[in-house]
């Protein structure tokens, strides 16, 4: 395990840069004009500032200096290759959720043993893949699951194959009900009924070894409180479990921190989450792992857009943007509220405008009541802000749409095109390649 830097984190929150600064007005990143970027790659475009993501990553480590820490990133945020390889570089391990997240890690030539695999509905298939990949730990959620590992691992004539087990801890994180996964009645996890089946199961035949207990709560939660909660109660059963002779050397706290996505959206510090973990661990003879994705990287990006055409509906006006629900699903998705930004200077006074999207649904926005210059006209510039985590990822062919292109910039300025625009060719092979020949006469 890499070792964690010391540091005061508060002084290193206090020197990161924000992402995305104006000067002269105009939004830049680093120091290069967002315009520049759209002119050179097109719209829409995710863009990426790398440095803005080394910071955090430092920040996280120096918050949490007090014990191990094993930090994963958690996949699913943002799966792009290069991000992936970029981060291993900076000794994060990978919170991988399916057997093609794995995969990504894989083809990415990135050592698996850092890698833990979790997910409530994984295939006999990705169990295999897991096995064969030599991954660090695979986390399993019913006692069904554990049961078929078991069964895949004595089929394999393997011993002591590493896996966590996820409890369901009945915990409420008050986050939105599509991103809450610790309540009872969540899908995820293992309910107190059945815990001590899961490591009765475990203890039938040495082919699987426990080394780790693991809860997560939900995404974007913007209070201490479950955490501590939950941490207290998986070490309630890290104690069970050492009594049952399971040598378990982690416990994983799963992710879920917020960040603020609006002006004044209030969200704990990475101190105070960092506190409520570090407090509750400090008698425990055990690691902690961290799968933290949207902390990490969603600050760290944003959605450049191009306003297709102005309308006025009621007492709001509309810009139709060149992006939409295809390129940024938590709008419609989750109702999430992104900053919305005119990249130029915006001579004029503000005023109230919805930004809607090209797709033929009704929910297709970007954001409602966002203040944008009064002027705004087709062919301007809007960055769609902290969307650096779940927007490519979640992204789409929704009404034959082409996934945008995504750039990273560098320290130095340079710029990485880290994924090309799509083509409609990149599309439609899948459906060419089935296609039967045509018929004579």
């Amino acid at each position: 395990m890499r070792g964690c830097p010391g540091g005061d984190a508060a002084t290193i929150m206090g020197t990161m840069d924000a992402p995305f600064p104006r000067s002269s007005g105009r939004l830049t990143v680093r120091q290069m004009p967002l315009a520049q970027l759209a002119d050179r790659f097109g719209t829409p475009l995710y863009v990426y500032d790398w440095q803005a993501v080394r910071d955090r990553v430092e920040t996280v480590r120096a918050a949490f200096s007090s014990l191990p820490l094993n930090l994963c990133y958690s996949v699913k945020a943002n799966s792009n290759r290069v991000l992936l390889r970029r981060l291993a570089g900076l000794g994060l391990g990978f919170d991988v959720v399916s057997g093609g997240e794995l995969q990504r890690v894989l083809n990415a030539d990135l050592s698996p043993d850092r890698t833990v695999f979790a997910g409530v509905g994984k295939t006999a298939e990705e169990l295999r893949l897991a096995i064969e990949s030599g991954i660090w730990m695979i986390t399993l959620e019913s006692v069904q699951e554990v049961r078929l590992l078991r069964s895949l691992a004595f089929e394999a004539d393997l011993q002591g194959v590493p896996v966590a087990l996820r409890f369901n801890l009945d915990i409420d994180a008050r986050t939105h009900p599509h991103i809450t996964t610790g309540r009872g009645a969540d899908k995820f996890g293992i309910l107190e009924g059945e815990w001590d089946a899961a490591f009765a199961e475990i203890e039938i035949d040495g082919c699987l070894e426990l080394v780790g207990l693991h809860m997560h709560l939900g995404s974007q939660i913007r209070t201490i409180d479950p955490y501590r909660d939950g941490i207290r109660r998986l070490k309630e059963i890290f104690r069970t479990a050492r009594q049952r002779g399971h040598r378990v050397r982690w416990l994983n706290a799963g992710g879920g921190f917020a960040i603020p996505y609006g002006r004044g959206e209030g969200v704990p510090s990475i101190e105070e989450y960092a506190a409520a973990l570090t407090g509750a661990l400090e008698d425990v003879e055990a690691g902690l792992v961290l799968e933290l994705g949207r902390w990490l990287v969603g600050p760290a990006g944003c959605l450049l857009t191009r306003v297709l055409y102005t309308k006025q509906r009621e007492e709001r006006r509309l810009a139709v943007c060149d992006a939409g629900l295809s390129d940024l699903l938590r709008p419609a998705l989750y109702g999430a509220r992104h900053r919305i930004e005119a990249v130029g200077s915006g001579v004029s006074d503000p005023a109230v405008w919805d930004a809607g999207g090209p797709i033929c649904e009704s929910a297709d926005y970007l954001g409602k009541e966002v203040h944008l210059p009064s002027d705004l006209s087709p062919g301007d510039l809007l960055a769609v802000m902290d969307a650096g985590a779940y927007g490519m990822s979640m992204s789409s062919n929704y009404n034959t749409r082409l996934r945008p292109a995504e750039v990273m910039v560098e320290e130095d300025d340079r710029v990485t095109l880290m994924r090309r625009r799509e083509t409609l060719d990149d599309l439609l092979r899948p459906e060419r390649d089935v296609d039967p020949p045509p018929e004579d006469g």
